[in-house]
Protein backbone atom coordinates (compact mmCIF):
# COMPACT_ATOMS: atom_id res chain seq x y z
CA UNK A 1 0.00 0.00 0.00
CA UNK A 2 2.57 2.82 1.25
CA UNK A 3 4.39 1.43 -2.78
CA UNK A 4 0.67 2.23 -4.22
CA UNK A 5 0.65 5.98 -2.30
CA UNK A 6 4.54 6.31 -3.64
CA UNK A 7 3.62 5.86 -6.93
CA UNK A 8 0.15 8.21 -6.45
CA UNK A 9 2.50 11.12 -4.81
CA UNK A 10 4.80 10.87 -8.39
CA UNK A 11 2.49 11.06 -11.35
CA UNK A 12 2.25 13.97 -12.57
CA UNK A 13 3.25 16.20 -10.11
CA UNK A 14 6.41 17.66 -8.31
CA UNK A 15 7.68 14.09 -8.90
CA UNK A 16 10.67 13.64 -6.99
CA UNK A 17 9.41 16.04 -3.83
CA UNK A 18 6.59 13.98 -3.51
CA UNK A 19 8.93 10.71 -3.54
CA UNK A 20 10.98 12.31 -0.70
CA UNK A 21 7.57 13.47 0.86
CA UNK A 22 6.19 9.51 0.41
CA UNK A 23 9.50 7.90 1.75
CA UNK A 24 9.15 10.41 4.75
CA UNK A 25 6.22 9.05 5.66
CA UNK A 26 6.89 5.61 5.06
CA UNK A 27 10.12 5.45 7.57
CA UNK A 28 7.17 6.01 10.00
CA UNK A 29 4.99 3.61 8.30
CA UNK A 30 6.72 0.50 7.83
CA UNK A 31 6.96 -0.70 11.93
CA UNK A 32 3.30 0.66 12.51
CA UNK A 33 0.31 -1.58 12.73
CA UNK A 34 -3.48 -0.55 13.13
CA UNK A 35 -5.43 -0.84 16.16
CA UNK A 36 -9.22 0.47 17.22
CA UNK A 37 -8.64 4.15 16.10
CA UNK A 38 -7.67 3.85 12.12
CA UNK A 39 -4.79 2.53 10.10
CA UNK A 40 -2.65 4.72 8.99
CA UNK A 41 -0.69 2.57 6.57
CA UNK A 42 -1.61 5.41 3.93
CA UNK A 43 -1.24 9.15 4.31
CA UNK A 44 -4.08 11.21 4.29
CA UNK A 45 -3.95 13.10 0.65
CA UNK A 46 -5.38 16.64 0.38
CA UNK A 47 -5.39 18.51 -3.10
CA UNK A 48 -6.36 22.11 -3.41
CA UNK A 49 -7.31 23.81 -6.51
CA UNK A 50 -9.08 26.72 -8.35
CA UNK A 51 -11.94 25.43 -10.28
CA UNK A 52 -12.46 27.36 -14.12
CA UNK A 53 -15.88 28.45 -12.93
CA UNK A 54 -14.63 29.96 -10.33
CA UNK A 55 -14.01 29.44 -6.29
CA UNK A 56 -11.74 26.97 -5.67
CA UNK A 57 -11.98 23.05 -4.34
CA UNK A 58 -10.45 20.63 -2.01
CA UNK A 59 -10.29 16.75 -2.15
CA UNK A 60 -9.42 14.90 0.71
CA UNK A 61 -9.20 11.12 0.75
CA UNK A 62 -8.25 9.91 4.56
CA UNK A 63 -9.20 6.54 6.45
CA UNK A 64 -12.81 7.02 7.88
CA UNK A 65 -12.47 7.21 11.43
CA UNK A 66 -10.22 9.43 11.75
CA UNK A 67 -13.58 12.08 10.33
CA UNK A 68 -15.89 9.50 12.24
CA UNK A 69 -14.58 8.88 15.53
CA UNK A 70 -15.43 11.49 18.29
CA UNK A 71 -12.39 13.12 19.81
CA UNK A 72 -12.39 11.14 23.15
CA UNK A 73 -12.77 7.89 21.42
CA UNK A 74 -10.54 5.44 23.81
CA UNK A 75 -9.23 3.48 20.23
CA UNK A 76 -8.96 -0.62 21.57
CA UNK A 77 -10.21 0.11 25.35
CA UNK A 78 -13.56 1.66 23.67
CA UNK A 79 -16.50 -0.08 24.71
CA UNK A 80 -19.34 2.04 22.52
CA UNK A 81 -19.88 1.71 19.51
CA UNK A 82 -18.63 3.97 16.75
CA UNK A 83 -20.83 6.66 15.16
CA UNK A 84 -22.59 5.14 11.66
CA UNK A 85 -21.29 1.96 13.34
CA UNK A 86 -22.71 -1.63 13.85
CA UNK A 87 -22.26 -4.90 15.22
CA UNK A 88 -22.04 -7.69 12.85
CA UNK A 89 -20.84 -11.07 14.00
CA UNK A 90 -18.76 -9.76 17.01
CA UNK A 91 -16.99 -6.81 14.02
CA UNK A 92 -17.87 -3.33 13.99
CA UNK A 93 -19.03 -2.48 10.36
CA UNK A 94 -20.31 0.45 8.66
CA UNK A 95 -24.43 1.22 9.14
CA UNK A 96 -25.46 2.21 5.80
CA UNK A 97 -28.85 3.15 7.04
CA UNK A 98 -27.31 5.43 9.68
CA UNK A 99 -25.51 7.06 7.25
CA UNK A 100 -28.34 7.66 4.99
CA UNK A 101 -30.30 8.94 7.85
CA UNK A 102 -27.41 11.02 9.51
CA UNK A 103 -26.53 13.19 6.10
CA UNK A 104 -26.88 16.19 7.58
CA UNK A 105 -24.71 15.36 10.45
CA UNK A 106 -22.61 13.93 8.24
CA UNK A 107 -21.94 16.62 6.27
CA UNK A 108 -21.48 19.16 9.11
CA UNK A 109 -18.53 17.36 10.56
CA UNK A 110 -16.68 16.43 6.97
CA UNK A 111 -17.11 20.19 6.37
CA UNK A 112 -15.49 21.24 9.67
CA UNK A 113 -12.73 18.29 8.75
CA UNK A 114 -10.06 20.98 7.44
CA UNK A 115 -9.84 25.09 7.84
CA UNK A 116 -8.81 26.75 4.75
CA UNK A 117 -7.57 30.14 5.66
CA UNK A 118 -6.62 32.33 2.33
CA UNK A 119 -4.87 35.52 2.99
CA UNK A 120 -5.15 35.16 6.38
CA UNK A 121 -9.31 34.89 6.57
CA UNK A 122 -11.49 31.86 6.93
CA UNK A 123 -12.91 30.86 4.08
CA UNK A 124 -16.40 29.14 3.95
CA UNK A 125 -16.47 25.43 2.63
CA UNK A 126 -19.34 23.34 1.79
CA UNK A 127 -19.31 19.24 0.91
CA UNK A 128 -20.26 18.75 -2.34
CA UNK A 129 -19.41 14.76 -2.23
CA UNK A 130 -18.27 12.27 0.24
CA UNK A 131 -17.58 8.56 -0.52
CA UNK A 132 -16.71 5.65 1.35
CA UNK A 133 -14.05 3.21 -0.14
CA UNK A 134 -12.52 0.08 0.54
CA UNK A 135 -9.07 -0.71 0.07
CA UNK A 136 -9.49 -2.81 -2.99
CA UNK A 137 -12.20 -1.19 -4.57
CA UNK A 138 -10.67 3.03 -4.02
CA UNK A 139 -9.81 4.39 -7.16
CA UNK A 140 -6.70 6.45 -7.45
CA UNK A 141 -6.41 9.44 -5.97
CA UNK A 142 -2.68 10.61 -6.23
CA UNK A 143 -2.82 13.85 -8.67
CA UNK A 144 -5.32 16.73 -8.90
CA UNK A 145 -7.43 14.83 -12.16
CA UNK A 146 -7.37 11.55 -10.55
CA UNK A 147 -8.72 12.96 -7.35
CA UNK A 148 -11.99 14.48 -9.08
CA UNK A 149 -12.32 11.32 -11.67
CA UNK A 150 -12.53 9.33 -8.52
CA UNK A 151 -15.98 11.47 -7.51
CA UNK A 152 -17.30 10.50 -11.00
CA UNK A 153 -16.43 6.93 -10.34
CA UNK A 154 -19.32 4.31 -10.47
CA UNK A 155 -20.46 4.66 -7.02
CA UNK A 156 -23.30 2.53 -5.26
CA UNK A 157 -23.60 3.13 -1.27
CA UNK A 158 -25.92 -0.42 -0.92
CA UNK A 159 -22.39 -2.04 -1.66
CA UNK A 160 -20.94 -0.32 1.73
CA UNK A 161 -23.19 -2.90 3.58
CA UNK A 162 -21.26 -5.02 6.34
CA UNK A 163 -18.26 -3.32 5.38
CA UNK A 164 -15.39 -3.19 7.86
CA UNK A 165 -15.37 0.26 10.08
CA UNK A 166 -11.87 0.85 10.54
CA UNK A 167 -10.79 -0.07 7.57
CA UNK A 168 -12.83 2.09 5.13
CA UNK A 169 -11.56 4.79 3.52
CA UNK A 170 -13.42 8.25 2.97
CA UNK A 171 -12.98 10.35 0.19
CA UNK A 172 -14.77 13.92 0.67
CA UNK A 173 -15.22 16.91 -1.51
CA UNK A 174 -14.99 20.47 -0.09
CA UNK A 175 -16.32 23.30 -2.72
CA UNK A 176 -14.92 27.21 -1.59
CA UNK A 177 -16.63 30.17 -3.26
CA UNK A 178 -15.08 32.84 -4.06
CA UNK A 179 -11.46 31.96 -3.40
CA UNK A 180 -8.08 33.22 -4.75
CA UNK A 181 -5.52 30.76 -4.11
CA UNK A 182 -3.00 33.14 -5.26
CA UNK A 183 -2.28 34.68 -1.26
CA UNK A 184 -0.52 32.77 1.35
CA UNK A 185 -2.93 29.79 2.13
CA UNK A 186 -2.71 27.54 5.50
CA UNK A 187 -4.55 24.38 6.00
CA UNK A 188 -5.59 23.20 9.69
CA UNK A 189 -6.99 20.71 10.78
CA UNK A 190 -8.20 19.29 14.61
CA UNK A 191 -9.68 15.94 13.68
CA UNK A 192 -7.91 12.92 15.95
CA UNK A 193 -5.78 15.97 18.11
CA UNK A 194 -6.36 13.35 21.06
CA UNK A 195 -6.23 9.99 19.35
CA UNK A 196 -2.69 8.30 20.49
CA UNK A 197 -1.88 7.55 16.80
CA UNK A 198 -2.04 10.77 15.21
CA UNK A 199 1.91 11.86 16.03
CA UNK A 200 2.41 8.81 13.73
CA UNK A 201 0.06 9.60 10.53
CA UNK A 202 1.25 11.51 7.91
CA UNK A 203 -0.39 14.11 5.31
CA UNK A 204 0.70 15.16 1.98
CA UNK A 205 -1.20 18.79 0.86
CA UNK A 206 -0.69 19.10 -3.07
CA UNK A 207 -1.46 23.21 -3.39
CA UNK A 208 -2.49 23.71 -7.69
CA UNK A 209 -1.64 27.24 -8.59
CA UNK A 210 -1.99 27.81 -12.48
CA UNK A 211 0.40 24.98 -14.37
CA UNK A 212 2.07 24.54 -10.97
CA UNK A 213 1.69 21.77 -8.28
CA UNK A 214 3.17 22.64 -4.69
CA UNK A 215 3.91 19.94 -2.20
CA UNK A 216 3.88 19.79 1.03
CA UNK A 217 4.20 17.28 3.99
CA UNK A 218 3.58 16.77 7.74
CA UNK A 219 3.26 14.30 10.63
CA UNK A 220 0.67 14.49 13.26
CA UNK A 221 -2.17 16.78 13.66
CA UNK A 222 -2.58 18.81 10.44
CA UNK A 223 -1.03 22.77 10.01
CA UNK A 224 0.44 23.70 6.63
CA UNK A 225 0.98 26.84 5.07
CA UNK A 226 1.83 27.60 1.43
CA UNK A 227 3.11 31.08 1.01
CA UNK A 228 1.10 33.85 -1.51
CA UNK A 229 2.19 33.25 -5.27
CA UNK A 230 4.24 36.24 -6.40
CA UNK A 231 3.50 38.31 -9.26
CA UNK A 232 6.08 39.13 -12.39
CA UNK A 233 6.50 42.32 -11.51
CA UNK A 234 7.17 41.15 -7.73
CA UNK A 235 9.81 38.75 -9.29
CA UNK A 236 11.68 40.90 -11.21
CA UNK A 237 11.34 44.08 -8.17
CA UNK A 238 13.19 41.22 -5.89
CA UNK A 239 15.70 39.91 -8.87
CA UNK A 240 16.67 43.62 -9.07
CA UNK A 241 17.35 44.04 -5.25
CA UNK A 242 19.18 41.25 -5.08
CA UNK A 243 21.34 42.86 -7.40
CA UNK A 244 21.29 45.65 -5.39
CA UNK A 245 22.55 43.66 -2.57
CA UNK A 246 25.24 42.24 -4.14
CA UNK A 247 27.09 45.83 -5.01
CA UNK A 248 26.72 47.03 -1.52
CA UNK A 249 27.91 43.59 0.48
CA UNK A 250 30.98 42.77 -1.94
CA UNK A 251 33.60 45.23 -0.65
CA UNK A 252 35.97 44.00 -3.53
CA UNK A 253 33.36 45.50 -6.18
CA UNK A 254 33.29 48.73 -3.93
CA UNK A 255 36.78 49.32 -3.80
CA UNK A 256 36.31 48.93 -7.16
CA UNK A 257 33.93 52.07 -7.20
CA UNK A 258 36.25 54.05 -5.37
CA UNK A 259 39.61 54.08 -7.28
CA UNK A 260 37.04 54.84 -10.31
CA UNK A 261 35.54 57.53 -8.59
CA UNK A 262 38.94 59.01 -7.07
CA UNK A 263 40.92 58.67 -10.02
CA UNK A 264 38.51 60.13 -12.41
CA UNK A 265 38.38 64.16 -12.63
CA UNK A 266 34.69 64.85 -13.70
CA UNK A 267 31.26 63.08 -13.96
CA UNK A 268 32.20 62.25 -17.80
CA UNK A 269 35.39 60.74 -16.81
CA UNK A 270 33.96 58.97 -13.90
CA UNK A 271 30.89 57.62 -16.18
CA UNK A 272 33.34 56.61 -19.23
CA UNK A 273 35.20 54.27 -16.86
CA UNK A 274 32.41 52.90 -15.05
CA UNK A 275 31.18 52.34 -18.31
CA UNK A 276 33.84 49.63 -19.23
CA UNK A 277 33.62 48.32 -15.87
CA UNK A 278 29.88 47.95 -15.82
CA UNK A 279 30.50 46.48 -19.82
CA UNK A 280 32.65 43.81 -19.48
CA UNK A 281 30.77 42.33 -15.88
CA UNK A 282 27.95 42.40 -17.55
CA UNK A 283 29.77 39.83 -20.51
CA UNK A 284 30.88 37.62 -17.55
CA UNK A 285 27.86 37.79 -15.54
CA UNK A 286 25.54 36.56 -18.21
CA UNK A 287 28.28 33.99 -19.07
CA UNK A 288 28.69 32.45 -15.85
CA UNK A 289 24.88 32.15 -15.62
CA UNK A 290 24.06 30.57 -18.75
CA UNK A 291 27.22 28.09 -17.75
CA UNK A 292 30.02 29.96 -20.23
CA UNK A 293 32.42 28.90 -17.57
CA UNK A 294 34.72 25.86 -16.33
CA UNK A 295 32.83 24.27 -14.17
CA UNK A 296 35.97 23.16 -11.57
CA UNK A 297 35.87 23.62 -8.29
CA UNK A 298 38.88 25.77 -8.67
CA UNK A 299 37.41 28.34 -11.03
CA UNK A 300 35.52 30.02 -8.49
CA UNK A 301 38.44 31.08 -5.64
CA UNK A 302 40.52 31.66 -8.61
CA UNK A 303 38.16 34.32 -9.82
CA UNK A 304 38.39 35.53 -6.53
CA UNK A 305 42.32 36.27 -6.52
CA UNK A 306 42.06 37.62 -9.75
CA UNK A 307 39.58 40.15 -8.19
CA UNK A 308 41.41 40.70 -5.17
CA UNK A 309 44.95 40.99 -7.53
CA UNK A 310 42.87 43.50 -9.93
CA UNK A 311 42.37 46.02 -7.08
CA UNK A 312 45.83 46.02 -6.36
CA UNK A 313 46.29 46.59 -9.78
CA UNK A 314 43.92 49.33 -9.93
CA UNK A 315 45.02 50.95 -6.42
CA UNK A 316 48.20 50.95 -7.45
CA UNK A 317 48.13 52.72 -10.84
CA UNK A 318 46.13 55.29 -8.93
CA UNK A 319 49.23 55.71 -6.35
CA UNK A 320 51.87 55.94 -8.81
CA UNK A 321 50.80 57.94 -11.67
CA UNK A 322 50.15 61.13 -11.16
CA UNK A 323 47.29 61.67 -13.71
CA UNK A 324 45.71 58.96 -12.31
CA UNK A 325 44.30 57.67 -15.68
CA UNK A 326 42.75 54.51 -16.51
CA UNK A 327 42.85 52.49 -19.66
CA UNK A 328 39.32 51.87 -21.20
CA UNK A 329 40.38 48.55 -22.01
CA UNK A 330 42.56 47.92 -18.67
CA UNK A 331 38.95 48.26 -17.22
CA UNK A 332 36.78 46.17 -19.56
CA UNK A 333 39.01 43.10 -18.88
CA UNK A 334 38.67 43.93 -14.71
CA UNK A 335 35.25 43.99 -15.35
CA UNK A 336 35.79 40.82 -17.41
CA UNK A 337 36.90 39.28 -13.68
CA UNK A 338 34.85 40.86 -11.42
CA UNK A 339 31.33 39.79 -13.58
CA UNK A 340 32.92 35.90 -12.82
CA UNK A 341 32.77 36.73 -8.69
CA UNK A 342 28.87 37.73 -9.27
CA UNK A 343 27.83 35.32 -11.19
CA UNK A 344 28.85 32.66 -8.82
CA UNK A 345 27.10 34.18 -5.98
CA UNK A 346 23.93 35.03 -7.98
CA UNK A 347 23.74 31.55 -8.73
CA UNK A 348 23.76 31.02 -5.29
CA UNK A 349 21.49 33.04 -3.96
CA UNK A 350 18.97 33.72 -6.47
CA UNK A 351 19.62 31.80 -9.99
CA UNK A 352 20.06 28.49 -8.90
CA UNK A 353 18.44 26.13 -11.28
CA UNK A 354 16.86 27.10 -14.68
CA UNK A 355 15.95 30.85 -14.54
CA UNK A 356 14.32 33.46 -16.90
CA UNK A 357 16.38 35.88 -18.94
CA UNK A 358 14.14 38.74 -17.33
CA UNK A 359 15.30 38.20 -14.15
CA UNK A 360 18.52 38.14 -14.98
CA UNK A 361 18.01 41.51 -16.74
CA UNK A 362 16.71 42.83 -13.33
CA UNK A 363 19.57 41.42 -11.53
CA UNK A 364 22.12 43.67 -13.70
CA UNK A 365 19.89 46.95 -13.62
CA UNK A 366 19.55 46.70 -9.96
CA UNK A 367 23.45 46.09 -9.86
CA UNK A 368 23.74 49.22 -11.89
CA UNK A 369 21.40 51.03 -10.49
CA UNK A 370 23.17 50.81 -7.18
CA UNK A 371 26.48 50.87 -8.40
CA UNK A 372 25.43 53.96 -10.37
CA UNK A 373 23.85 55.68 -6.83
CA UNK A 374 27.07 55.23 -5.21
CA UNK A 375 28.93 57.15 -7.80
CA UNK A 376 26.44 60.03 -7.30
CA UNK A 377 27.20 60.27 -3.85
CA UNK A 378 31.09 59.69 -3.51
CA UNK A 379 31.57 62.14 -6.71
CA UNK A 380 30.07 65.28 -5.24
CA UNK A 381 32.28 64.15 -1.62
CA UNK A 382 35.21 63.87 -3.43
CA UNK A 383 35.12 67.21 -5.15
CA UNK A 384 34.05 68.97 -1.64
CA UNK A 385 36.62 67.15 -0.35
CA UNK A 386 39.04 69.20 -3.46
CA UNK A 387 37.89 72.25 -2.19
CA UNK A 388 38.63 72.38 1.25
CA UNK A 389 42.31 71.03 0.88
CA UNK A 390 43.30 72.02 -2.44
CA UNK A 391 46.79 72.15 -1.33
CA UNK A 392 46.59 68.06 -0.83
CA UNK A 393 44.15 67.38 -3.93
CA UNK A 394 46.51 64.89 -5.26
CA UNK A 395 48.19 63.54 -1.82
CA UNK A 396 44.77 62.45 -0.20
CA UNK A 397 44.01 60.43 -3.17
CA UNK A 398 47.33 58.89 -3.34
CA UNK A 399 46.71 57.80 0.34
CA UNK A 400 43.30 56.28 -0.24
CA UNK A 401 44.12 54.45 -3.09
CA UNK A 402 47.56 53.22 -1.75
CA UNK A 403 45.12 51.97 1.37
CA UNK A 404 42.76 50.07 -0.65
CA UNK A 405 45.69 48.32 -2.46
CA UNK A 406 47.05 47.31 0.63
CA UNK A 407 43.89 46.19 2.22
CA UNK A 408 43.71 43.87 -0.68
CA UNK A 409 47.01 42.66 -0.62
CA UNK A 410 45.29 40.45 2.46
CA UNK A 411 42.49 39.26 0.38
CA UNK A 412 44.75 37.82 -2.14
CA UNK A 413 46.92 35.83 0.52
CA UNK A 414 43.74 33.97 1.81
CA UNK A 415 42.85 33.20 -1.64
CA UNK A 416 46.12 32.34 -2.69
CA UNK A 417 45.48 29.53 -0.05
CA UNK A 418 41.70 28.78 -1.04
CA UNK A 419 43.41 28.24 -4.93
CA UNK A 420 46.32 25.86 -3.70
CA UNK A 421 43.49 23.81 -1.54
CA UNK A 422 41.28 23.38 -4.52
CA UNK A 423 44.18 22.18 -6.40
CA UNK A 424 45.71 20.09 -3.90
CA UNK A 425 42.07 18.31 -3.71
CA UNK A 426 42.21 18.13 -7.61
Amino acid sequence: MIFQTSLCLMHKSNGFRCLLASLFLALFCLSCAANAHFSYSDPRIIHIAERDEGGSVVLIRMPAPLALLPDDWQGSAEQRLPPFGADFNGETVLDVSAVTRGDAALRDRLRRAVALWIGGLPADARVDQYRFWTDDARPRFGTRKAALTAFDAPYDPGALAQLPYFDLTLDVMLSVPLASLSNEVRLTSDLGRQFEVIDKFGTVVKLHRGDATETSAAMGVLDLSFPRTRTKAQILFEAALSGAEHIYRGLDHLAMILLIAIAAKGWRQALSWASAFTLGHMVTLAAGLYGIAPAAAWFVPLVELGIALSIIVAGGAVFLRRDYRFAWAGLLLIGLVHGYGFAASASEALFAGPFDPMDLAAFALGLELCQFAIYALALPMILLVDRIMPAMRFGWRRAVALSVAVAACSAVISRLAEVSGTFAIA
